[in-house]
């Protein structure tokens, strides 16, 4: 097959996306074999498999429609199918008067009157329509996927192996990123003889001129490879975007295969909802000084010889393309750390920073090790709490002074002083793996909060307060969280044994002293 055949096998809509027993030709049985990256839940499913499990246990593999069920399920049938029936897919059934769940019912029945062990691909969402709709008779079955719900994983002779147990990105210090991804890119684009597809490459030399074939070559820069992933990163973080196994295979593709220059491929692609969550990072969007010259520059044909001389350059190392101002920029962007030419391009580096999201990774590391307790602690006093405390005081920052706005009555606003610091103890209990949000716990005066999620949108959203940004209702979820822990915070303090009132320019406070009220004014 040729470089472009072989590359269409990558994409979700080729016949070759869903895996099967059915076996593929030769040249895409070995594609599919070099590309393959084990994972630890293929790990952890051999290891369960090479313990031999108990006649009568059902292991259900389960997660995400395209995260690589059935692939495992198949990469390892011929070995353990001799004591062990495996079903591949139980998404649907194969018989016309029979549905998902009826055909689970039946393959339920087949199994307590068999003496092998069970083994089940399945999506969460069929397990969920298992749980709610099958057979009574199977009501162990079902008590256990409740539970598998809640988090069980060995329920009596039922065993789940969950995707989401095994997320793909990481952001441990010293593996921030996606290991799996890595791999699929360094696969996919390595210069080896036992890379299919740069076999199928070398050999289309006379078309090497042509948009793929340029985009292979891009994609092959170890540093462009490792911005995608930070990028893919940032989305995961920013937007909740879920990976699975196909989905990162149908991205690959388009890179390489799509209608543009693979900058284009990835920023200002129509291809689903990755590309959708990718437009929203596009470095165009950014505006500073040096962005919107060259954009303007450039779109005016203003002469500029530097850049002249890094196209040159450029166009003999990837191919020669035209490509508008926003696709250089993005060029830009994914080139940064590549020496070419007269490196015109590094002139923007700094214009791609992604702060907020090093800061993210930063402070999330933080909450997980708790090894820098007076690091964890600076970010509590001169982050969250200054910016929580900004927004209770928004509606009057200079009148409570040190205080915290509680409620305005009758003309008189009121307020009261009370200490707000970071709960350590409860952070040692808040926080599990998950990467989209880490757990934020405060102590007010003597009393917990209920530990509340902090997201990359929260975060942002406490910088820009305190950078003076009003939060409205296109904030959306992140003003809501806000307002909650804004608001358990006041309720403690309205319990203060101080209170102070404000009006016209005179204030006074009311303290509870020896069990009687004392009216002062200050």
């Amino acid at each position: 097959m040729n470089f472009h055949a072989l590359l269409g096998t990558l994409a979700k809509s080729s016949a070759q996306a869903v895996s099967t027993l059915k076996k593929h030709s030769p040249d895409i049985e070995a594609l599919r074999s070099y590309l393959y990256v084990k994972t630890e839940i293929e790990t952890r499913f051999v290891d369960a498999l090479n313990q031999r499990l108990p006649i009568g246990t059902i292991l259900f593999l389960c997660g995400s429609s395209g995260d690589g069920k059935s692939e495992i399920l198949r990469r390892h049938y011929d070995k353990f199918s001799v004591d062990n029936r495996f079903y591949l897919d139980a998404t649907h059934s194969f018989k016309p008067d029979q549905n998902a769940v009826e055909a689970l019912d039946q393959l339920f029945d087949e199994h307590n009157a068999s003496n092998k062990p069970l083994i089940v691909g399945i999506n969460i969402g069929m397990m969920f329509n298992f749980q709610n709709t099958g057979a009574d008779r199977h009501a162990a079955i079902k008590e256990a996927i409740g539970r598998f719900i809640k988090g069980d994983r060995d329920v009596g002779r039922y065993r789940f192996l969950s995707f989401e147990d095994y997320p793909k990105f990481s952001l441990e210090e010293g593996k921030v990123g996606s290991d799996f991804i890595s791999k699929l890119l360094a696969k996919v684009t390595a210069s080896s003889s036992e890379n299919p597809l740069y076999a199928a490459y070398l050999c289309d030399e006379k078309n090497h001129h042509k948009l793929e074939y340029q985009n292979y070559r891009i994609l092959q820069e170890e540093s462009v490879q490792k911005l995608i992933v930070k990028t893919l990163l940032y989305v995961r973080l920013k937007y909740d975007q879920f990976f699975s196994a196909r989905a990162i295979m149908d991205f690959i593709h388009n890179l390489i295969a799509g209608d543009s220059i693979l900058f284009d491929n990835l920023f200002s692609s129509s291809s689903g909802e990755l590309s959708e969550s990718l437009s929203h990072l596009d470095p165009c969007l950014r505006r500073t000084q040096k962005i919107d010259e060259f954009v303007v520059q450039r779109s005016l044909n203003i002469s500029d010889r530097e850049f002249e001389y890094f196209k040159i350059e450029y166009q003999a190392r990837y191919g020669a393309v035209e490509m508008s101002p926003r696709s250089w920029i993005r060029a830009f962007y994914l080139l940064r750390y590549i020496d070419l030419g007269n490196n015109y391009h590094q002139k923007f580096s700094l214009d791609f920073e992604n702060i907020i999201f090093e800061d993210y990774i930063n402070i999330w590391q933080l909450h997980h090790s708790l090894s820098d307790k007076k690091k964890l602690r600076g970010f509590y006093n001169k982050t969250l709490i200054a910016s929580l405390t900004k927004f209770a005081n928004r509606l009057v920052p200079k009148l409570v002074g040190d205080g915290l706005y509680l409620a305005e009555r009758n003309g008189v606003t009121i307020s009261a002083t009370v200490s707000i610091g970071m709960d350590s103890k409860a952070l040692e209990e808040s926080n599990s793996g998950q990467i989209h949000c880490f757990k934020a716990a405060l102590k007010v005066e003597d009393k917990s909060i209920e530990p509340f999620p902090i997201t990359v949108s929260f975060l942002e959203l406490t910088e820009r307060i305190l950078a003076g940004y009003r939060p409205n209702r296109h904030d959306k979820n992140t003003v809501v969280i806000l307002e909650e822990v804004v608001e358990k915070i006041t309720k403690i303090a309205s319990k203060s044994k101080a209170l102070y009132f404000h009006k016209d320019g005179g204030d006074w406070s009311l303290q509870f002293e020896d069990d009687e009220f004392v009216a002062e004014t200050y």
